[in-house]
C-alpha cells in the first residue's frame, strides 16, 4: 500500500508540474494547406548522392516532391516503393522527386539507394542543417515529405512515412491548381 502511495504521489508531482500547460502538437500525419495559407519553402540545394549538384529551383515552374530520408531509418526503407510508384505515375514535366538525405554516410547512402530502386536523385544533408529549415517539420522528422506548388510554396507536409497513394493523390490536386 505504501508503494501505490509513492506511486500517486508521485503522478500527482507531475500532474502539478505540467498544469497550465499547453500539450505538445501532434504533428505526424498529412497536413494539406489552403493556397491562400502557404509559406514559402526555403531554398534546398547541394551536391546530390550520385555526384552533380541539385535544388528544388530545379523544379521551377513544377510541382516538387521533396522527401526527407536515411539509410539507417526503417520507415524510410518501407515507404520507397510507394513513392516509387508516385514517381512513375507523374508527368516529369510537371513533376520533380527530390530526396533529401539526412545525416548519412555517402556510402550507406549510396547503398540505400540500389537497395530500394530509388529513381530520382538525393541532396545530401550531411549534418542534417537543411531539414531543420523547412518550415513546420521537426528538425529531425524523418521519413518526411514536403509537396512544393508551382509558386514555390509548401502545400502540403506528411511527417512519417508515406500512406497508399496520398503523393499522388496530393501532388496531382496541387498541379490541377495551376
Amino acid at each position: 500500500m505504501k508503494r501505490l502511495g509513492a506511486v500517486l504521489c508521485l503522478m500527482a508531482v507531475f500532474a502539478l508540474a505540467a498544469c497550465g500547460r499547453t500539450p505538445p502538437e501532434r504533428a505526424v500525419g498529412v497536413t494539406r494547406i489552403a493556397p491562400a495559407d502557404r509559406e514559402g519553402m526555403p531554398v534546398i540545394s547541394g551536391p546530390l548522392l550520385a555526384g552533380g549538384t541539385g535544388s528544388i529551383a530545379d523544379g521551377a515552374g513544377r510541382v516538387v516532391v521533396l522527401n526527407n530520408w536515411a539509410s539507417w531509418c526503417e520507415p524510410c526503407r518501407e515507404e520507397i516503393p510507394l513513392l516509387v510508384n508516385a514517381y512513375a505515375a507523374a508527368d516529369p514535366g510537371d513533376v520533380l522527386f527530390l530526396g533529401l538525405n539526412v545525416s548519412d554516410e555517402t556510402a550507406a547512402a549510396s547503398d540505400f539507394v540500389d537497395v530500394t530502386g530509388m529513381p530520382y536523385s538525393s541532396i545530401v544533408d550531411t549534418d542534417g542543417a537543411q531539414l531543420a529549415t523547412i518550415p513546420g517539420v521537426p528538425a529531425r522528422a524523418l521519413p518526411s515529405t514536403v509537396i512544393i506548388d508551382r509558386d514555390g510554396r509548401i502545400a502540403a507536409r506528411i511527417i512519417g512515412p508515406v500512406r497508399g497513394g496520398e503523393v499522388t493523390e496530393i501532388t496531382a490536386e496541387v498541379a490541377r491548381e495551376s
